[in-house]
């Protein structure tokens, strides 16, 4: 064993011991095999700013309410961190740092000047009116005006188009820009984005593993507004959308789901369960499914350790943060090509970043969604070749070559 190699297992051991996250381990992993520089290692290895805040707002009861805010910014490349604003009950502060510094890997493999950053409300959205809903935000415009600081925001979970708007519309300085609007503001729909990068993600793959793209079979877990869209993405490619999940089961057909009278009956009734033209399945049968791909966009944790073992699907890609378990990771490392989250979503991000330019007034939406195409295709063919030199896995090249993309930043800056 090398130095090197001593080294990345000790700081794993130590990782592990103190529960830190994966993508801090693929960090220090990464750090060590390109032996970048103490101050760089420093630099990335922490945030540049955490805090949080209370919004005092009143229910409709009249009783008075303090709603945390988490606001986590890990780097500002040119000024400027992009991230997502979440409203969730669960969030904790640990889970936005992570959130943070991914998105500034993402930023970096797609050379955009953002940093990256998460924002989140603690609060269940559903157990909240739309009225009081309404009411938050005068308050977080608030909080978002004193900074002064670039910050570009665009949904995250539990978080509508229509929020972000109204925000929009409260905001006093030129210091944030809100990104995933609604169409009659200049918005940009950031699921089909999202669909699009996916879609580049999974051709690449399947190309990469000397398969065809048309006729490939996919099981896609979550059939919410993601769900919705790269299942018709995928198919618009060619393939086969072969199954589908949501919080009532799933469903199975072998030759195809008919995906358009799928959504149809669905828009009707938001369940999946019961299509009369497909098989019903449970959500753990989902995943070990004859197909070629396993998309996830929904929810923590869906590939774990006690669904992980029956997987067919060469490439399985993570849609949603945290949807394979650190053991189901493990128990596939090395036998699927497996996309991570700041990979699969980078097409998210490239939508803020044509909305933040307004790039939608010069070009027409399809315009954009190629671009996206062809920017996430080449940033996948990167990683693949990389990894394939290197004996490397897609997550383990996707993890190096992001991190080194953000280490030459900071060097050209001359910011140590």
């Amino acid at each position: 064993m090398t130095n090197a190699e001593i080294e990345i297992a000790v700081r794993r051991t130590r990782i592990q011991n103190e529960s830190v996250s994966r993508s801090m381990l693929a960090f220090e992993e990464a750090a060590s095999l390109l032996d970048l520089e103490p101050w760089i290692v420093q630099r990335l290895r922490h945030p540049v700013e955490e805090a949080t805040s209370y919004l005092e707002v009143v229910r409709d009861s009249g009783d008075a309410a303090c709603l945390p805010l988490v606001a986590v910014r890990h780097s500002e490349m040119s000024g400027c961190a992009a991230g997502s604003l979440s409203l969730a009950s669960g969030l904790q502060q640990r889970d936005c740092r992570v959130v943070a510094m991914e998105r500034t890997w993402q930023s970096a493999l797609l050379g955009l000047p953002f940093g990256g950053a998460s924002y989140g409300l603690i609060c269940d959205p559903a157990e909240w009116s739309e009225k009081e809903l309404i009411a938050i935000i005068p308050a977080l415009a608030r909080q978002l005006d004193q900074r002064r600081n670039g910050t570009v925001l665009f949904p995250g979970e539990g978080c509508c188009r229509e929020f972000l708007g109204r925000l929009a519309a409260h905001l006093r300085t030129g210091d944030v820009h809100i990104t995933g609007k609604p169409d009659c503001m200049g918005g940009l729909d950031h699921d089909v984005f999202a669909a699009e990068g996916i879609a580049a993600v999974v051709s690449g793959a399947l190309r990469h593993a000397g398969r065809a793209t048309i006729g490939a079979k996919v099981a896609i877990q979550g059939f919410g507004a993601l769900g919705l869209a790269v299942s018709r993405r995928l198919a618009r490619e060619g393939m086969r959308i072969v199954a589908l999940s949501d919080t009532s089961g799933g469903i199975y057909r072998a030759d195809g789901l008919i995906l358009e009278d799928v959504a149809t009956r669905f828009a009707q009734e938001p369940v999946l369960v019961g299509y009369p033209e497909a098989e019903n399945i449970s959500r753990t049968e989902l995943m070990s499914v004859e197909a070629d791909v396993l998309l996830l966009t929904s929810g923590a944790n869906q590939l774990n350790e006690n669904n992980c073992q029956g997987v067919a699907a060469e490439v399985i890609v993570e849609a949603d943060f945290n949807a394979i378990s650190e053991d189901a990771r493990n128990t596939r490392s090395g036998r699927t090509s497996l996309a991570p989250w700041f990979l699969a979503t980078c097409g998210t991000l490239l939508g803020s970043y044509f909305e933040v330019h307004a790039s939608q007034i010069l070009q027409r939406q399809e315009e954009l969604l190629t671009r996206c195409y062809g920017i996430v295709g080449q940033v996948v063919g990167r990683i693949l070749s990389a990894g394939s030199e290197d004996d490397r896995s897609c997550e383990q090249a996707a993890y190096r070559l992001a991190i080194e993309a953000a280490a030459s930043y900071l060097r050209a800056c001359g910011l140590e």
